[in-house]
């Protein structure tokens, strides 16, 4: 499990900012503009459909989080392993305990 904390958001709504796939990474920034006091991001993984083992797709498990706010907003980075091959992919993770997802932006 991958745990951050920085600085709640009152009703998350993440947004994708930028993907790479560079230095034998991927990496995912998104920014959340509605937090609060507490933000808290665990349980985050990256979901590809082209894979399809089960109806869920193949999914990747976040290698690092790092989580700045400024000003209640949040950018937060995500890294995973190198991938060759997705096709669709989402992250789900949760911020402050609850579900949240979506899609990255290509």
């Amino acid at each position: 499990m991958v745990f951050a904390m920085a600085s709640i958001a009152a009703y998350a709504k993440p947004h994708c900012q930028s993907f790479n796939n560079y230095d034998d990474k991927v990496t995912i920034i998104f920014t959340d503009d509605n937090v609060g006091d507490k933000y808290s991001i665990t349980d985050v993984r990256l979901i590809s459909s082209r894979f399809i083992p089960s109806w869920r797709g193949k999914e990747y498990k976040a290698t690092s989080v790092s989580i700045s706010v400024n000003k209640g907003a949040a950018t937060v980075t995500l890294t995973f392993p190198h991938l060759t091959q997705f096709s669709n992919p989402k992250v789900e993770l949760k911020i402050n305990g609850k579900k949240a997802a979506f899609k990255v932006c290509q």
